[in-house]
């Protein structure tokens, strides 16, 4: 029984400093992008960094997050899911129909940057689809009867 305590014990301190690690990436990266914009002077090469700075700062919030439910700060409740559940469920349109829209217009393009920000954002599109849709999951491990 020790060794299993052991075990998790030292698992959860790697887990720890990994997450440090991978915070100070993100800083990095962060810093990174922000030197990359202050000397390019070309609007595609700006518009992706600006983006992938958003993503490592978006990065950074969400892995704070997980320290904050690790340290059992933050925790979920029917409750908690029942006040936005309404909320939920139609914004999953919304995302589907992004989708959808992202789509179509990657086909009509004929532009290769062009292109390859919208395979970007669909990318996204289809992530947030499935961070939402993947909420509604979050019920049946929370509720008991669910």
């Amino acid at each position: 029984m020790a060794g299993k305590k052991e075990e998790l014990v030292k698992r959860r301190a790697n887990f720890d400093k990994n997450i440090e690690r991978w915070l100070n990436i993100e800083d990095l990266t962060i810093g990174s992008c922000d030197a990359i914009l202050k000397k390019s002077k070309s609007p595609v090469v700006n518009a992706l960094m600006k983006a992938v700075k958003m993503d490592s700062q978006k990065h950074k919030e969400l892995l704070e997050f997980v320290q904050q439910c690790l340290d059992g700060t933050i925790t979920l409740t029917p409750d908690d899911l029942a006040t936005a559940s309404d909320l939920i469920e139609a914004h999953v349109k919304y995302e589907r129909d992004s989708i959808v829209m992202a789509e179509k217009s990657n086909e009509d393009s004929r532009h290769f940057v062009i292109n390859q920000v919208l395979k970007y954002i669909l990318e996204d599109e289809r992530k947030h689809f499935s961070m939402v849709t993947d909420m509604n999951s979050y019920k049946s491990h929370i509720y008991p009867y669910a």
